[in-house]
């Protein structure tokens, strides 16, 4: 045994379990933070696009990720951690979108979750936890992988939550005046 295979013994003692050994989407995980997101909006785009669902925007200087339908969308993509959770990061509640988008890369699936704007800082999300003591503007969502849903049933998920749920202002079916709360 050399000195060089001591710690390289130790090491392997004391390392976590690499959840994403083997895995296909393990790239994913050697990118940037930015990169990271870029990906998880061209990702959604394209799987939409595929399911017949129409999505635009998605440029860096857009003041929303995605457009699905009318409905404007937050995105944020994390990969799965060692304990079985995403952190999702930079998520702000100053921006103009109706939803949060949380995309998950795990190893060898893709998962989601998705809520209206107003449910996030009411921790319906997930519990909001600010970025950088002391300020306000963003924050970080912890979801578990038992919390969210498999991709393909995303598809399903937007024509029905879309297309049947009103927005804020909408106007209400016939026989009521009011407008929607949101």
């Amino acid at each position: 045994m050399t000195p060089v295979d001591i710690p390289i013994e130790i090491i392997n003692e004391h390392a976590p379990k690499d959840i994403w050994r083997d895995s296909p989407l393990v790239g994913y995980c050697r990118l940037g933070n930015t990169n990271r997101g870029e990906i998880g909006e061209e990702f959604i785009r394209r799987y939409l696009r595929a399911a017949d669902i129409p999505v635009s925007n998605g440029k860096r200087t857009s003041p929303t990720d995605l457009r699905v339908w009318d409905r404007r969308f937050e995105v944020k993509t994390a990969s799965l951690g060692a304990n079985n959770t995403f952190q999702f990061n930079h998520v702000r509640l100053d921006r103009e979108y109706d939803y949060l988008f949380c995309l998950g890369i795990c190893p060898h699936d893709i998962v989601f979750g998705m809520w209206r704007k107003g449910d996030v800082p009411e921790n319906r999300a997930g519990r909001l936890v600010r970025m950088a003591e002391g300020q306000a503007v963003t924050y970080k969502v912890t979801k578990k992988l038992a919390d969210m849903e498999p991709i393909e049933t995303l598809p399903e998920v937007l024509r029905v939550t879309l297309t049947s749920a009103p927005r804020r202002g909408d106007i209400a079916p016939p026989g009521r005046r009011e407008r929607w709360d949101g």
